[in-house]
């Protein structure tokens, strides 16, 4: 028989609630870059910038009990990493394509803004 060590358990859930508390402004800083990108400011840095920030999120929130949210920042990940390593700008569709995916990762977490 397995025996669970209590201090472990409040361990992990002491991580869990920081990672939780981290979240709005992970998602802040996501949210800004994808704005950066729509004004056309430095779009050759904030793209790639965008792309770690949803590979990031996209490994980490499951493992923090945010499932949903990483598997949307999965999503918005796959879609800019071509356009990312290519250095252009999006096209107005990739464009349409990635403000959607921006939204559902929002949709997926209660107090994004």
């Amino acid at each position: 028989m397995t025996q669970t060590n209590p201090a472990l358990l409040a361990f992990l859930e002491a991580q869990r609630a920081d990672y939780t508390r981290a979240l709005p402004n992970r998602l802040e800083q996501l949210l800004s870059l994808w704005q950066q990108i729509l004004n056309g400011d430095d779009v050759a840095q904030a793209l790639p910038t965008l792309e770690r920030h949803a590979h990031s999120l996209a490994g980490s929130a499951a493992t923090f009990g945010w499932r949903e949210l990483g598997l949307a920042a999965q999503a918005l990940e796959l879609l800019i990493e071509p356009h990312a390593s290519a250095g252009k700008p999006l096209s107005p569709e990739a464009q349409a394509e990635v403000g959607k995916a921006v939204e559902a990762l929002q949709q997926r977490f209660p107090g994004a803004a």
